[in-house]
Parts: structure tokens; C-alpha cells; sequence
């Protein structure tokens, strides 16, 4: 297909949790308009679909590893039958094409839901894209980290009908699978709104069994965290059957509860009252407690220390969101006990200030008990950085890398200066570590000259960098 016009390229920016209650920053890149975005390893064919024409604005995500490339589009029956005919040369072992009911909306456009952007941000479909490597690579990470579950196809279009799509007249070729989600395919009717349904079963037996089903909004509160009003809820039949009609507006979560099992959030999202259905089937783990102590390098117990219990996947059941991680501190002893854990697999994260344990948590299989965790004296790390040979830029950073290069459960990172030209590295793994600094944004020739520090457990290291 022709494709036209040009595009501007911009970035999200998107916090990510990483080891335990430590940030970092992570890129979504995306852009407005159809300039053709250069192939970076898609299925062969996907890049005639992608640089459609039809394309208002693009995007690649998930935050953490990247790979998955979606076009948002607007046209018309015409316009999106010839998208379909490049489509289906993509070569991949499965094309999806997905019907919904109502309007699309980019995510590009309008981020944040805004309702002053909500009509420049229509769409009428969407086609998704993976790189294969990439997807691979999600597959992989620990469950907390994971952005897909399941067996998710490499290539999709979601398609609005609500807009200026008459689905009758677009033209399918062969070798496109058509999943229908509109209301009347499932036996409602426009009248009943943003239709939820969906069936729940015990992982352990694989049989439906009786549970509550409630969708909670997220209103967040300025000290930090949120609460969760009830916005709708009902009970699944002995099928394990529930459904939930005009779902009200808001921001919320799907949240499974039942006696004996551990509550589960199946879902998010922005929920509007228009027209549409989606389906949500998940299943129930039984607890499997976690106990165990925690000690410092000389095995004396360490009281006091933040045990949290992440990355959970369920036996049979994949990742298990319980809406908050569980968490305890440990007491004079050193020992913990954590209930409200899932039967299967998890990560242990542990955290005190003045002490680190390197690395990622250790994976345990649930239930455990006399887990023996230790942890060592942290490093403290003062960066000083000299401008008394140039001007400072209104942004400047201080990177820390391991030395040898960064690998998955390294420590490491970046931070602004502040006002007096100084960063402070608290609760550093002792070792050996390059740092460097650069202005923020800036060139690769305005980089320092790496400098290597040894980082040593209890005890502060002052360095002073001569900015370039």
C-alpha cells in the first residue's frame, strides 16, 4: 500500500518496579501520523501493515523489554479491507482479527483518558504486532514482570464497529481468524450496556466452584496507596458462571474472593457505560504460607526487615495479582510468616535500610517454611561532580553501572543532581562499580571517562567527577 505524510516520534515515560520498593524508569516510543516506521524484526509482511496509510499514530510497548508495535487507525470498510489483504501475507502461524462493538481509542492520542481528547482520539481498529524475540523474552521474566500470560498470537486487529466500519461489507481473506465480541453474539443486547463475564474455577481441581465477583474502583489517596469503593458485584452460579451488566464509569479492578482461597485481581481498567462485552475467565488458589528467618553476615537475626512476597504464579494458574504483594516485617528474632500466598511459585524480596541481600529474590515453591535469608552491610556511594571548567546544564545525571557490565539482578541506575552539584547512592551491594555523568539531554562525547570505585559494606565512598 501507498503510504503518505509524516509523523512526529516522542516517548512515555513509565515507572516500573524493580527487586524490592525500588524504581526505575522505563521508555514507551511511539509518534503521530504514517511516516513508515523502519522494520526492527517483525513476522515477514508485517511491515505493509504497519505503515499503513490508515495509521494516525503508533506506539511499542510493553515498558519492560519493548516488542510489542501497535497501529491506530481510522477508515472506513474500503480502507480496512485493504489493510486485511496485507494482513493476512503476514507470516506468522495465526492471524486474529477481533469485532467489538462501539468506538476505539488511541492510547497514543489520549494517555490519560482525558475527556477534552477523548473525540481526536477515536480510532476504528488497531493491529498489534510481535517481535518473536521480544515475546520470548517476556515469557521469561518473572511473573511480577511479565506483561503477557497465556499464548498470545504475534499478530492482531481489533476492529470498532460502532465507527465507520460496516463489518458486512469489509472483505476477509483466508487464513484470518474472526473472533466476535460484540453483545448480540453472546446473547445481549445493546440496552445492557458494558457487559462483564466470565467462569471460575478451583486450579487445583480444575472445577468450577462458587466465588464472589467484585469490581472495586481505584481512587488513590494523597498520603499513597488507594481505596477501593465497590462499584458492582455479584456471585457465580454452581457453574462457576457470573456476568455483570452495565458496568458503571470509572476506574477500577475485577476482584475473585472466596473462603479459603486467595482473593485474586483478574483485571483493570477505565470502565465507560458504553456498549460492549469481554470475557474473563480465572481461577482460585488455595494458600500455601510462606515462613522463615533473616539474618545478618555474622548470623545474628535482623529484626525489622520488610519481607515481601512477589512474582507469584499460581500451579495451573499462571500470574497471580493479589492486588498488593504480601508483606510483613520480620520481629525480634528475625522470623517471618506470610499467609496470603497463592499455591505455586513466588520470589522472596526482603528490604531494610543500612543492608542489602544482592540479587534477584530467591524463587521458592509455596508452601515454605525455615527459608534462611542474609543479608550484608550496604555501601554508601557521594557523587560530586565539578563544573569549574564548563557551565552546568539545567540537567545532569550520575549513572552507576556493575562492573563487568549489567545483567538481570545487578544493581545500577542513574539520578539528577541536585542543586549542589551532588548525588548520594544509599543501600549499594558492596563490589566494584564504573560511574560516569553527562548532561541530561546530551551527546555521547560530553560523557565522562568512566571512573572505578570498590564499594565496600558499612562504609561511605566520596568521588569527584570533572564534568567535560
Amino acid at each position: 500500500m501507498r503510504v503518505s505524510c509524516t509523523g512526529k516520534i516522542a516517548t512515555l515515560t513509565v515507572a516500573l518496579t524493580l527487586a524490592f520498593h525500588q524504581s526505575a524508569w522505563a521508555l514507551i516510543t511511539g509518534g503521530e501520523g504514517n511516516e513508515p516506521i523502519r522494520d526492527p524484526g517483525w513476522p515477514k509482511g508485517a511491515a505493509a501493515a504497519f505503515n499503513s496509510e490508515t495509521r494516525v499514530a503508533w506506539w511499542e510497548g510493553p515498558p519492560f523489554g519493548g516488542g510489542q508495535w501497535h497501529a491506530e487507525c481510522k477508515g472506513d470498510a474500503a480502507a480496512l479491507s485493504l489493510v486485511l489483504d496485507d494482513f493476512s501475507k503476514i507470516d506468522a502461524p495465526q492471524k486474529r482479527v477481533v469485532l467489538h462493538d462501539g468506538f476505539g481509542h488511541s492510547f497514543w492520542l489520549n494517555p490519560n483518558g482525558d475527556k477534552d481528547k477523548q473525540a481526536q482520539a477515536l480510532i476504528d481498529w488497531k493491529l498489534m504486532v510481535w517481535q518473536s524475540d521480544r515475546l520470548k523474552f517476556q515469557r521469561e521474566l518473572p511473573a511480577g514482570f511479565r506483561a503477557v500470560e497465556g499464548e498470545p498470537v504475534l499478530a492482531q486487529i481489533d476492529v470498532y464497529t460502532g465507527g465507520f466500519v460496516r463489518w458486512a461489507d469489509v472483505i476477509v481473506p483466508k487464513g484470518i481468524e474472526v473472533i466476535d465480541e460484540r453483545l448480540e453474539a453472546h446473547g445481549f443486547k445493546m440496552t445492557d450496556g458494558n457487559v462483564m463475564e466470565g467462569k471460575v474455577i478451583d486450579l487445583a481441581t480444575k472445577k468450577p466452584m462458587m466465588a464472589k465477583v467484585t469490581l472495586e474502583g481505584i481512587d488513590p489517596r494523597k498520603q499513597g496507596g488507594a481505596v477501593h469503593p465497590k462499584m458492582a458485584e455479584t456471585m457465580t452460579d454452581a457453574e462457576g458462571h457470573w456476568v455483570l451488566k452495565v458496568v458503571p464509569s470509572g476506574r477500577g479492578r475485577l476482584v475473585l474472593r472466596a473462603d479459603g482461597y486467595v482473593p485474586r485481581v483478574i483485571a483493570y481498567g477505565q470502565y465507560d457505560d458504553k456498549p460492549r462485552w469481554s470475557e474473563h475467565h480465572s481461577g482460585l488458589a488455595k494458600p500455601g504460607p510462606v515462613s522463615g528467618r533473616v539474618v545478618d553476615h555474622q548470623g545474628k537475626p535482623l529484626a525489622e526487615v520488610s519481607v515481601r512476597i512477589g512474582d507469584l504464579d499460581a500451579t495451573n494458574g499462571g500470574r497471580y495479582d493479589t492486588g498488593n504483594d504480601p508483606e510483613v516485617k520480620t520481629d525480634a528474632d528475625g522470623r517471618f510468616r506470610v499467609e496470603a500466598v497463592p499455591l505455586g511459585t513466588a520470589s522472596v524480596w526482603i528490604h531494610k535500610i543500612g543492608y542489602v541481600r544482592p540479587g534477584l529474590g530467591p524463587k521458592i515453591k509455596t508452601p515454605a517454611s525455615d527459608l534462611k535469608l542474609e543479608m550484608q552491610l550496604s555501601a554508601k556511594l557521594q557523587v560530586r561532580v565539578d563544573f569549574s571548567a564548563t557551565k552546568r546544564p539545567e540537567g545532569y545525571i550520575v549513572e552507576i553501572k556493575p562492573e563487568g557490565g549489567e545483567v538481570i539482578g545487578s544493581w545500577g541506575g542513574s539520578a539528577n543532581l541536585d542543586a549542589e552539584n551532588q548525588y548520594t547512592f544509599d543501600n549499594v551491594p558492596p563490589g566494584k562499580y564504573i560511574i560516569t555523568s553527562r548532561p541530561n539531554p546530551g551527546r555521547e562525547g560530553q560523557q565522562t571517562p568512566p571512573e572505578t570505585v570498590n564499594l565496600i559494606g558499612g562504609k561511605t565512598t566520596e568521588l569527584t567527577i570533572k564534568a567535560k
